[in-house]
């Protein structure tokens, strides 16, 4: 052992600036053996260390890094041995007040021996190079204070610091105060007390390899795309005005009331407020003891683990932003059944949800008909091979008095913004003026171009003013203001909220969609929103349901289904259902609304069925597919199998490891659907190379991927199931 490393920490903790000396070599004296003793060190340390001592740690020269490192480690379990002895102590003496027959002899001891732990607290967190709970600023040469850090309050460094703590959050908006800056705040709870707790002490006492580890990371908030307003109740007005032609040729030799024209069209958005929830209930929190880390477990045999909980609760937080983005995009409000959970996706509409609504029509809440305010624009399929091309189309047939204002923003799923940049990339590479990426519609410069994440099953074009469409909530930070009960043994832990994506003007409301015109509306979009190669899973138990998409893919079922009826249907409109499983799958019998179909139809996974409602409801088969019959198998163990001749594919019985490198004879722009088959050497794709996915794949069985080429010999992925 190396007791030159820790005779720096040792002065620091005697309080002494050079050793004493004896016989003419340093030494430590019988007291100060014996305050060290106090402070922690065994007898054999101490020994050993006095012997090295007397002879100038001869032979222990080290790197100053490593010196230093080991003086943090010593310091740190010191202080981690004295807090801890510190907190028992304080405990006890807690228990000993509140004793009726109290041993006034015995609380004065603790009572000292409370003052002496403090003491060394003190000296000990004084001797630290970097104290995590004090932070680097109190070292020289620190930085100054600084709100706008979005980590750590005032920039400080340290954990304790971190702007994830509630009382941080309310220091750092007190602060704001202060220059006139209102932010939300999170309301205090015992929560936020037991985390303080924990920072003040405990953070010293549990081993950071020892700490609860979770990977969950925040996305990316929408709201850096649309304004977030706040105050909202449901039925709130957003009122707009549609305005007639007015100018005219000077004509003042007529009567006035001879030449008046021009007029005024008052509309209104009424503005949808959705009610969403969280609901949880922690139980059996005893079996924590026997399955969580022991050093985790600090309140002992306590039934309800704070520790945990909030933990649990900080991670909740994390994971009810990320719903709420990927809801804010492609939610479908499914009111709730009373009794039944619902699902993070059915709590409100989303952006993609509010869009097809305004073009399919829905039922205006104060005339109660039904309304169209959207006329999208026909541009049949996009893809990687003519998007550039379908983008100038539609952005050409918006009013030049929109589209050249300066204000229009063309929003984009993220994926199609590569696809354009790829696009212009073949077209106009070869050009010297070529601009890599550009954010804008490359012929019309004035049009921004604005990517929505997580928007991949999308193909829907948007264009509109730039802060037309908004976020709506009606109390800031009310998702995370969590209730918490505690019930016997249980904890219930709930909120509530309301949140919305709307739009202040979106179009004059059209009864008729015969009279729609474009220059009327101030939201344009294409015909299409997901493409009909992409099949959205259907509800488990329930009969599919097509009024968002027209192809469902079923799910596995808690037993065999039978449909009955296809929700949603639209007479004389196309819709296909795919068998997505056979554990507990679906069938349709050739009987009632289905007595028109050739026959009945019992699928294996990936087949089809395509039927339109008639009139009198009742659905006719249009055609049916076998999955087996229309997918072309791959070689075994091929790494660059062929797509030639087809669209759909199934991977070979593989009798090694096979990486698929490449896909042979690929077309631009056409979307591949490859199945997997078995488990054993299943075929697996790379994130890497010619393939750029959103992860690695690996195509066993009940697995698929949809991959479309684009330039450069890259196959971008389109979804996968």
């Amino acid at each position: 052992m190396k007791f030159k490393t820790f005779a720096a920490s040792i002065l620091a903790i005697l309080g002494l600036k050079e050793w004493q000396k004896e016989d003419g070599k340093d030494t430590l004296t019988d007291e100060q053996t014996a305050a060290l003793k106090n402070y922690g060190f065994s007898d054999s340390f101490l020994g050993a260390f006095k012997e090295s001592l007397a002879n100038g740690f001869a032979g222990e020269e080290e790197p100053a890094d490593a010196q230093g490192n080991t003086r943090q480690a010593v310091l740190q379990g010191l202080l981690s041995d004295t807090t801890a002895r510190l907190s028992a102590a304080q405990e006890l003496i807690g228990q000993l007040n509140q004793t009726h027959e109290a041993d006034t002899a015995a609380i004065e001891k603790k009572n000292q021996e409370i003052a002496s732990l403090k003491q060394r607290v003190q000296i000990l967190t004084a001797a630290a190079e970097e104290d995590p709970g004090r932070g680097a600023q109190h070292q020289a040469g620190g930085v100054g204070f600084n709100l706008s850090d979005e980590q750590q309050l005032g920039g400080l460094a340290g954990d304790m610091f971190a702007l994830d703590r509630a009382y941080n959050q309310r220091a750092k908006a007190a602060l704001l105060a202060r220059q006139g800056i209102m932010v939300a705040q999170p309301v205090a709870s015992s929560i936020d007390y037991t985390r303080l707790k924990d920072d003040l002490g405990a953070f010293y006492r549990v081993p950071w390899q020892d700490r609860l580890q979770s990977f969950l990371r925040e996305l990316p908030s929408l709201e850096s795309v649309f304004p977030l307003e706040s105050g909202y109740q449901d039925l709130a007005t957003l009122a707009n005005i549609w305005l007639g032609e007015f100018s005219q040729a000077d004509n003042t030799s007529s009567d006035f009331d001879d030449v008046v024209k021009g007029g005024y069209t008052f509309d209104d958005e009424t503005l949808r407020m959705f009610d969403v929830m969280f609901a949880h209930k922690f139980k059996n929190l005893k079996e924590l003891e026997k399955t969580w880390i022991g050093s985790l477990n600090r309140e002992g045999s306590q039934v309800i683990k704070w520790s945990f909980i909030e933990f649990i609760l900080a991670e909740t937080a994390k994971k009810l932003h990320n719903e709420r983005e990927l809801r804010r995009i492609n939610g479908v409000r499914k009111n709730p059944v009373v009794g039944e959970p619902g699902s993070a996706m059915g709590a409100a509409d989303g952006l993609y949800e509010f869009i097809r609504k305004k073009v399919d029509g829905h039922t205006d809440i104060n005339s109660a008909q039904t309304v169209y305010q959207i006329k999208p624009f026909v541009l049949g399929d996009i893809t990687p091979a003519n998007i550039g091309e379908k983008i100038y189309q539609g952005t050409g047939m918006i009013p030049a008095v929109l589209r050249d204002s300066g204000q229009l923003v063309l929003y984009m799923p993220s994926k199609m913004v590569v696809w354009y940049h790829k696009y212009n990339e073949t077209v106009y590479g070869q050009n010297m003026d070529y601009k890599a990426d550009i954010m804008y519609v490359k012929e019309y410069p004035s049009v921004r171009i604005v990517s929505i994440p997580n928007a991949d099953e999308h193909e829907r074009l948007i264009w509109t003013l730039d802060g037309n469409i908004r976020l709506y909530e009606h109390v800031p930070g009310e998702m995370v203001r969590f209730n918490i009960e505690q019930q016997d043994w249980t904890l219930k832990v709930w909120a509530n909220w309301k949140e919305s994506v709307w739009a202040v003007a979106v179009g004059y409301k059209y009864t008729d969609r015969a009279e729609m015109g474009y220059d009327r509306q101030l939201i344009f979009c294409n015909e299409n929103d997901r493409p009909a190669t992409l099949f959205i899973e259907g509800e488990k138990d329930k009969n599919p349901d097509v009024s968002t998409h027209q192809s469902v893919k079923t799910v596995a079922n808690t037993s065999l289904l039978t449909i009955t009826d296809v929700t949603g249907a639209i007479v004389g409109v196309p819709f296909t259902i795919q068998c997505g499983s056979t554990a507990y799958g679906v069938q349709i019998v050739k009987e009632e609304k289905f007595s028109l179909i050739s026959a009945d139809w019992e699928p294996s996974v990936g087949d089809t069925i395509t039927m339109m409602k008639r009139a009198d409801g009742k659905f006719i088969e249009l055609e049916r597919s076998t999955a087996a019959a229309n997918v072309i198998a791959f070689a075994a163990d091929d790494t660059t199998p062929s797509v030639q001749g087809g669209t759909e594919f199934v991977t070979g019985t593989n009798t090694k490891a096979t990486a698929i490198t490449s896909l042979d004879d690929a077309e631009a722009g056409v979307v591949y659907t490859i199945y997997g088959s078995g488990s054993t050497y299943a075929s697996t794709i790379a994130n890497s190379g010619n393939f750029v996915l959103t992860a690695a794949m690996t195509l066993s069985e009940g697995h698929s991927i949809q991959l479309v080429k684009g330039a450069g010999n890259k196959f971008f992925e389109v979804s996968r199931a």
